[in-house]
């Protein structure tokens, strides 16, 4: 994928990670427990936003982690990197933008931008809105039973991130 650049109208945004499998995309307004004394969100907490989103992509494609957990399975983060590139605010309105970027027997990638709506610097660009990439997150994750071993992905989940039935 690009590097995204920091600001962009809403349909280019989407656009960036529209490519990727299982693209999705999840608008919140940031809540007021995620803000630190410095009125910015602290940045573990940007986690919980990306976790909210993933759950979202999962409902929508008809798998909820609820599914994982009743088969006595989870996804675990093995892998992380994060670009912290404007600080997000309580109240902001985002949109947190989750693609599959690879998927294996036994790990999933994902891929999950967050975006803020940025204030208009001129009349010509209220009439189109545009969206400030603030963070980035790069995750893969592995499937392990809760007996803490590796297992395979279900098929069924699988499936449902391929759109088929």
């Amino acid at each position: 994928m690009d590097e995204p650049s920091s600001k962009k109208t809403i349909a280019h945004a989407r656009a960036q990670t529209s490519n990727a499998v299982g693209y999705h995309t999840t608008s919140l307004r940031i809540p007021l427990f995620e803000v630190d004394a410095g009125q910015g969100v602290y940045h573990g907490n940007y986690y919980h936003i990306f976790e909210l989103a993933r759950e979202d992509f999962l409902r929508e494609i008809n798998f909820p982690y609820r599914e994982f957990m009743n088969r006595q399975l989870h996804l675990t983060i093995v892998e992380s990197r994060c670009k912290y590139r404007k600080a997000l605010r309580y109240d902001d309105e985002i949109e947190i933008h989750t693609a599959i970027t690879s998927l294996g027997r036994r790990s999933v990638s994902f891929s999950q931008l967050i975006y803020k709506r940025a204030e208009p610097s001129s009349k010509r660009e209220m009439k189109t809105p545009t969206l400030e990439l603030c963070t980035e997150v790069q995750l893969s994750m592995v499937c392990i039973r809760f007996t803490g071993q590796p297992t395979l992905l279900p098929e069924d989940f699988i499936k449902a991130l391929k759109g088929e039935k």
